[in-house]
């Protein structure tokens, strides 16, 4: 197995071991600055599950390996010096630079001291930072997996009976009664109740509640039958800022990042432009049905008086 790390490929030629051999097969060497260029496309939350797959990294260098014989071969038929070849090995120069460009302008850029504008923003949004009222319930689920509707529904109004006599056993009854799989983590424990990720009818029931401890009547959901407890209530309340500080910091200083990057290719992008009408007019008819470029002297199709507007420029990150 070949040894990786999640090193950024700058790292690696930094450190100098970039041109250390890997693998050599039919004249063409797999050096670490190609597995680390590689690597350097995963997205870097996968890349140590990436770089623990031994079959992954057989893969990975077999197809570098392929990649480079194929490359090997075209440059000594010369198909490197097509007109059609150098035009795409130089855009795909262009967007690695791009890239690397764009890299290096995030990387350099200098976040100013956003401390003033944090207490500004707070103390100026205030109603932002209110938490809503909510509540809490524990339920248990009564389904008809291993028994009949019926069924189901006759054992549900007895274990809300139970519930409803001995509130205090709730936490008993769900252990015993409940079907819902995750009772496991969270023991029945439904956390803000009101959330519209839950059911219209378990919200419902869940708002009905008024006193910790108060059991609902038996709801019916796709799910099965459920029995709630109110487990508690949590007024609306103004959050501290020593509670937002940190995470409203963290937002300005994104929209500060995504500020200065939109306005350096704004102003890439507002540079004069010089289009060449006649030139740009036939592009209409420069390919053919098949997407391929027409041999000069072939009789082209009507063209328009009006050329296109030429399209934004694409947006590097």
């Amino acid at each position: 197995m070949v040894a990786v790390t999640s090193a950024s490929w700058g790292q690696s030629i930094a450190s100098g071991d970039a041109a250390q051999s890997v693998v050599t097969r039919g004249g063409v060497t797999v050096n670490l600055g190609d597995i680390d260029a590689w690597v350097a496309r995963v997205p870097k939350d996968q890349r140590a599950k990436f770089i623990d797959s031994p079959a992954r990294i057989q893969e990975m260098i077999g197809n570098l390996l392929l990649t480079k014989q194929l490359a090997a071969q075209a440059r000594a038929e010369h198909l490197d010096q097509k007109p059609e070849v150098t035009y795409q090995v130089a855009a795909a120069q262009d967007e690695v630079l791009a890239r690397a460009k764009m890299m290096n302008f995030m990387s350099t850029l200098k976040v100013p001291d956003l401390t003033l504008l944090v207490s500004e923003e707070y103390t100026t949004h205030k109603d932002m930072y209110k938490l809503p009222a909510s509540m809490d319930v524990k339920h248990i689920l009564i389904t008809t997996e291993k028994r009949s509707d019926a069924e189901a529904a006759a054992l549900a109004e007895k274990v809300r009976g139970l519930a409803a006599s001995k509130p205090a056993d709730f936490d008993k009854l769900v252990e015993e009664y409940s079907d819902d799989a995750s009772k496991a983590e969270n023991h029945g424990l439904m956390q803000d109740a009101s959330n519209p990720k839950y059911l219209q009818e378990f919200r419902t029931a869940a708002a009905a509640l008024t006193r910790v401890g108060e059991v609902s009547p038996v709801i019916h959901t796709t799910y099965g039958y459920h029995i709630l407890v109110l487990a508690a209530s949590h007024p609306a309340r103004q959050q501290t800022f020593d509670e937002v500080r940190e995470q409203l910091a963290a937002t300005l200083r994104e929209q500060y990042i995504d500020s200065e990057r939109r306005d350096f290719l704004n102003g890439l992008n507002s540079q004069k432009l010089d289009i060449n009408p006649a030139t740009l007019d036939t592009l209409r008819d420069r390919y053919d049905e098949a997407g391929n470029v027409r041999l000069t002297g072939t009789a082209p199709a009507s063209q328009s008086s009006n050329p296109p507007a030429p399209a934004a420029a694409k947006t590097h990150r």
